[in-house]
């Protein structure tokens, strides 16, 4: 749909309600888990981004129990995933916790799937979620708070397993994708 056609359909939905107020919510919170983080506060910071984490899992369950799924929410909730998970990666590497490659593997992913998601919508191609990626956030979470907590070990096996599951999900969207792109092709 064109940019007027998504501006009407989001003016005429009901964007102002639980689900995207807490991803509203979880938006909010990044700049305060930085700064908690910042000031020397690890548990106020961890503090902050489980309650982050958990209006992450909030949102979408309550859209979908709700049925208050919205256009609106549909494009905050990854700007708000995306944005936390960058911010909390940033602030690792900036502290010498975790190597800048894999900041740069992370930012090279999304930067990705974020173009490929919006040539394909372009095309008319809409990939569903991979139940992978619900994992991938399980073990980023836990190597986060690992990582918060000084068990360095684990957060670094977690942290690794997420990249690679992450890495390989955007390798399945990629193959279907292509193919959704060659069977068009081949109908036209």
């Amino acid at each position: 749909i064109g940019e007027d056609a998504a501006v009407e359909q989001i003016q005429r939905e009901n964007a102002l309600n639980v689900p995207n107020l807490l991803t509203i919510l979880r938006m909010a919170l990044v700049p305060a888990v930085v700064w908690r983080y910042r000031c020397g506060d690890s548990k106020g910071a961890l503090m902050l981004y489980l309650i982050s984490m958990l209006t992450d899992a909030a949102d979408g369950f309550l859209a979908r129990r709700w049925e208050q799924i919205t256009a609106i929410g549909q494009l905050l909730d990854p700007i708000a995933d995306k944005l936390s998970l960058v911010t909390i990666l940033v602030l690792f590497v900036a502290d010498g916790q975790i190597s800048p490659w894999i900041l740069g593997a992370v930012l090279m992913k999304e930067g990705i799937l974020v173009l490929g998601s919006a040539v394909a919508l372009r095309f008319g191609i809409v990939v569903a979620a991979l139940p992978v990626g619900k994992i991938t956030t399980l073990l980023f979470v836990s190597s986060t708070v690992m990582r918060f907590l000084s068990i360095c070990f684990l957060a670094d096996l977690f942290l690794m397993c997420s990249l690679i599951l992450s890495l390989a999900a955007l390798g399945w969207y990629s193959v279907v994708v292509f193919r959704e792109f060659q069977i068009r092709k081949a109908i036209a």
